[in-house]
Parts: structure tokens; sequence; C-alpha cells
């Protein structure tokens, strides 16, 4: 855990890695449905809250969290992620994230996120438009396509992709994704036949999707470290920690703020 350097850590694997196919559903409206009410159905096979526990290394560091929920004829997509990395149960890396996606008609349509990055604040938001999406970051402003995906990885699309926003910083990431096989994977206590995809490039990762495209699985190497990402059971409590402050007090702006 010591040879962990943070920026290298959160930048290229907590949301290059963390920071996400042809279903007909998401690329146009299934037949008989209109493209607006096909929008909250993107996530129709996901549970209401995917939940994963994170590893390296076979030490528990912490959650990731994603909530899908029809909102009128837009889909919301929340996220949450804390991971604290300790050595004899001393903090050496703390990383929090807070994000919520908009979808409208199968595009992404909104994004907000807030980040602590080991004590560096960090936003993103981002809004269709005309020419595109426009993005403002850390790292500046940009426009992208109208059709990029955030790095959530749970859009059906996902695996024919060649970019995506990073949602931590606001910045385009580009790859290669390849089918590695179909695999059994232990997911929930029961196995599950699951594609499995790797992706190389500005972000390298292997995961998971099932044969509805959920995705169950994630596993990466840094700085020698196993880093993985396995399926476990939602609590009652999870459901309060969407949109909840960071430790710094930093908060996403209220659902609807312009």
């Amino acid at each position: 855990m010591t040879g962990i350097q943070s920026r290298s850590f959160s930048r290229r694997t907590v949301l290059g890695a963390m920071a996400a196919t042809g279903a007909a559903s998401i690329l146009g409206a299934p037949l008989g449905m209109s493209a607006a009410q096909a929008a909250p159905s993107l996530a129709s096979a996901y549970p209401s809250i995917l939940k994963f526990r994170v590893q390296r290394d076979g030490g528990f560091i912490g959650h990731v969290m994603e909530r899908y929920r029809p909102v009128g004829q837009e889909l919301q997509v929340d996220v949450f992620i804390g991971f604290v990395v300790s050595l004899a149960f001393i903090p050496l890396y703390r990383y929090e994230h807070r994000a919520r996606e908009i979808w409208r008609e199968g595009r992404l349509v909104r994004l907000d996120t807030v980040t602590n990055d080991n004590g560096e604040p960090q936003s993103v938001t981002g809004r269709a438009g005309s020419d595109g999406f426009a993005v403002t970051g850390t790292e500046g402003a940009l426009t992208a396509p109208a059709d990029i995906l955030p790095s959530s990885y749970w859009h059906p699309r996902f695996t024919e992709s060649s970019s995506m926003l990073d949602s931590q910083l606001g910045r385009i990431l580009e790859f290669d994704i390849a089918k590695i096989g179909t695999e059994r994977i232990d997911v929930l206590g029961q196995p599950v036949e699951a594609d499995r995809f790797a992706m190389r490039g500005d972000v390298d990762l292997d995961f998971w999707y099932d044969a509805d495209r959920v995705w169950q699985k994630m596993a990466f190497t840094i700085k020698g470290g196993f880093m993985e990402y396995d399926r476990v059971a939602p609590t009652a409590e999870d459901e309060g920690l969407f949109g909840s402050p960071l430790s710094t007090g930093t908060a996403l702006p209220p659902p609807g703020t312009a």
C-alpha cells in the first residue's frame, strides 16, 4: 500500500478505472415506444442499486455504488465512491466521489460531480447543447461528442465505445476494447456467465458484463497492487449515501439547479 501515489491512484484508476453494446433500446426507441419513453429504460436490467466491494491485494478499502431511477421521462443515475487506503489502521489515502447523471432519449444531458482526492477538491459540470456536450472540469473546458458516455461503466453501449468522459476531471479518455471471452464468475454467491472485456489505452482494466449487459465485476493492477470490484448486496443504509456531502462538506448541487 505504501507504493500508491494518490494522484496516480485516483486519476488513472478510480474514475478511469471506475474513472464507465448494442442493445436496440439504448440506440433508439424499441418498436412501439417513443424515444422519450425509452429513456428511463436504459438501465432496466439493473437493480435499483448496484454495489461493489473494493479490495486491494485482498484487503478491503471501500465501496462503489450506483443507483438507477426514472424521474419523469428521464433516467437519473447517482454514483457514490468511498475509498480509504490504510497501513496499520493509519489512513494513508482517502478518495470520495459523488456524481449525478441525467439521461434523456438515450443520451446524457447533464452531469454534476464533486470529488475529494485526498484533500484536493475537484468538480465537473456537463450540459448537452446544440453542438455537443459542454464540459467544465478541473482541467478546463471542452465540448465532447453528443453521445459521450461518462466513466461510470454501467451503460450497455460501453463495450462498443473507444472514448469516455472522465467524470472526475472532465477530460476525454481514449482506449480500445476487446472481448476476451466468456467466464463463469461468482456474483452475490451465485455462478454467472459473463463476458470479459479488456480496455487498454488511457485506462487499462478488465471488466465483466452478463448476458443482459449488466456490469458485474472489474479488476486491474496499479503500482503492483491488484484491485478488484466484486458485487455485494446493498443495505438499507446505502440509499442515504447517494448525494451525501463529502467529508470536506462539499456536496452536489440540488437536483434541477441550472
